[in-house]
């Protein structure tokens, strides 16, 4: 029965056709301004040369699950100094949506 649903699979693939549907991709302003970075995004740049200076050899990945450990171990209070910067720039990012 298995060859037998096989070859009528193979027999009925031969003739068809995708459906066309839209496949357009959406324009995406080139001159629109980049969403405020996260906390975590504000963290990186500082320590990702840090990472790299120890480790010349890691891959982008590999740089990237380190600074999502260093991260996740950062006390609370270091934390805060990236979180309190995070609403200045949401403002900063909406403001300028608006304009």
């Amino acid at each position: 029965m298995v060859k037998a649903d096989k070859a009528c699979y193979e027999r009925k693939m031969k003739t068809y056709i995708p459906p066309k549907g839209k496949q357009k991709k959406k324009f995406k302003d080139p001159n629109a301004p980049k969403r405020s970075p996260s906390a975590f995004f504000l963290f990186c740049p500082e320590y990702r040369p840090k990472i790299k200076g120890e480790h010349p050899g890691l891959s982008i990945g590999d740089v990237a699950k380190k600074l999502g450990e260093m991260w996740s171990n950062t006390a609370a209070d270091e934390k805060q100094l990236y979180e309190k910067k995070v609403p200045k720039l949401k403002e900063k990012y909406r403001k300028y949506i608006a304009a």
